[in-house]
């Protein structure tokens, strides 16, 4: 047998239990490994922990795992700089003037998540970085902060036909698709008619926009908003800094401005893009920017791009007098410093991916799905699949080069008519799995981008990540019988609606009025 049954889930789901029993991911994670290890190499205690420190060295040092960690790095010491500058606290500032309201701010928190789309670990950070200024002095929980970022990352990169990931799907396509005899597509036009039938994608980029105009919360977000409203309180767990915000004892100059965090964030947007298309080969001629960026080498462009953000800020603060040289390098160190939890848990989470794929979970998922089930119900059982193995791996890129060339053959033999739907079963899947997984890079990213702890961002998320998939199961139902994407969507999204107001009864968590809550610093740790 190549896999240990439904055991191989074992690590990340006692993962995640531990996690929100002891509200401790560190260790919880650990404990996860060590289960698995235990497993993969029969109880041998010698075995299992040479296994480990062997699986987690061989994720540090991975190239594009140790890419991910230095950007991580670098973007500390980006937030350091910004910090040390004053920018944040004047862009916080010249913010208030501009955006009005409490829901003006999660507008614009989901409107840039929207534009930042080409990357999901960009997105992450970016928005972060940008837009928790504004939500601190609105009153916005860390944890709704967290929710936003999460749900513009790979939701949406998993919808746009322009983005790292629908490169990579497109390239998993491609030579399958060659051989439909019916459905004669391009991988290009194949991405794009999954759009439609994309379902949770949609549904919670839609969440995002209701309880950003209305108080339809419920679950644990509930209760985290109606905490900072009302005491001003934005993180459940005030005595211990969060990731990424460990700058409260930094000294910070009185001559920052506001454009001295927007320019920064403006020119790591710009280096990171001209650096996708450089390791795209757009300036080698013969492809175009787009292909070039769909093709380019994200995260190794993201280390390009920070860390030459990093050298040109530090130059600029010192020629504008904002900073000198050694408080510059201070700042950047403190950064690099404040990331250290985030890097720890990610090699943490990669590790304990590693040991549940080395117990067969892919093969296991891969298994059921090729059983056999009826035609109508294909792009359903492929939904639940990938949703399950993206949730065990943590990674939504390493469902879809498990999921679509096992996939692919499944379409042709019985209905390449359903090809849209199945594609979109995959990215809807992974997207959910990767959005709720405790060991995926995005939420802990997403938790560093927002200075929230990564067991509350979970905790909350993941009602809001359950009913987007459970509504998104009967859209997948109706795909299979139907065969009409919009209008399969319509019926979707109108049951959704009632579902979220039903569930908003239901928890019936009495959220105060949002007005006058306007602060004139950060209320972190609450009044």
């Amino acid at each position: 047998m190549d896999h240990h049954g439904i055991l191989s889930l074992l690590p990340p789901f006692l993962a995640i239990i531990l996690c929100f029993v002891t509200k401790e991911v560190f260790t919880s994670l650990i404990i996860g490994i060590v289960v698995g290890a235990l497993m993969l190499f029969n109880f041998n205690i010698i075995g299992t922990y040479t296994g480990c420190v062997q699986f987690l060295i061989d994720n540090v040092t991975d190239p594009g795992n140790a890419g991910v960690l230095l950007f991580v790095i670098s973007l500390g010491g980006i937030t350091g700089l910004l910090s040390a500058s004053g920018g944040i606290k004047a862009f916080g500032d010249w913010s208030i003037k501009k955006i009005k309201s409490r829901s003006m701010a999660l507008l614009a928190t989901w409107l840039l998540g929207l534009i930042i789309y080409i990357d999901d670990y960009f997105n992450c950070v970016t928005v972060g970085t940008v837009m928790r200024p504004i939500t601190d002095r609105f009153r916005i929980s860390r944890a709704k902060l967290a929710f936003m970022i999460d749900a513009t990352a790979a939701p949406v990169c998993a919808i746009a036909p322009l983005s790292t990931w629908a490169g990579y799907v497109m390239s998993l396509m491609a030579a399958d698709l060659a051989n439909f005899t019916t459905l004669k597509v391009s991988p290009f036009q194949a991405f794009v008619g999954t759009i439609p039938y994309n379902f949770y994608p949609w549904l919670i980029i839609i969440l995002m926009l209701i309880t950003a105009f209305t108080d339809l919360e419920f679950g644990p977000m509930a209760q985290a908003e109606k905490r900072a409203i009302k005491y001003g309180q934005l993180l459940e767990n005030t005595t211990t800094p969060p990731p990424g915000d460990d700058f409260e004892n930094q000294k910070t100059s009185d001559k920052g401005k506001a454009y001295d965090l927007i320019l920064p964030l403006l020119m790591l947007i710009v280096l990171t893009m001209v650096a996708m298309a450089y390791t795209g080969g757009y300036f080698d001629g013969g492809i175009g920017l787009n292909a070039a960026i769909m093709d380019s080498d994200s995260v190794i462009s993201l280390v390009y791009g920070s860390f030459l953000t990093i050298i040109i800020t530090v130059a600029v603060f010192k020629i504008r007098g904002v900073l000198e040289l050694q408080e510059s390098v201070d700042a950047v160190i403190q950064g690099f410093k404040s990331m250290m939890l985030a890097v720890s848990v990610l090699s943490l989470a990669w590790t304990i991916g590693t040991v549940t794929k080395e117990l067969g979970a892919g093969i296991y998922i891969a298994e059921i799905v090729s059983r056999g089930f009826p035609t109508f119900l294909i792009p359903l059982a492929i939904f639940l699949a990938s949703g399950i193995l993206a949730f065990s791996l943590g990674t939504s890129w390493g469902t879809f080069a498990i999921m679509v060339p096992i996939s692919m053959p499944i379409i042709m033999m019985t209905d390449e008519t359903l090809l849209f739907a199945a594609i979109a079963g995959i990215l809807s899947g992974a997207s959910f799995g990767d959005h709720c997984s405790p060991i995926s890079d995005t939420t802990i990213m997403s938790s560093t981008g927002a200075g929230c702890h990564y067991y509350e961002h979970n905790k909350t998320q993941l009602p809001y990540a359950f009913t987007a998939a459970a509504v998104s199961l009967l859209g997948f139902f109706l795909s299979g019988i139907i065969r009409n994407g919009l209008i399969c969507f319509v019926i979707t999204l109108v049951v959704f609606f009632v579902v979220v107001k039903l569930l908003h009864t239901f928890w019936n968590e009495d959220i105060p009025e949002v007005t006058s809550t306007v602060q004139k610093e950060s209320p972190v740790g609450g009044k």
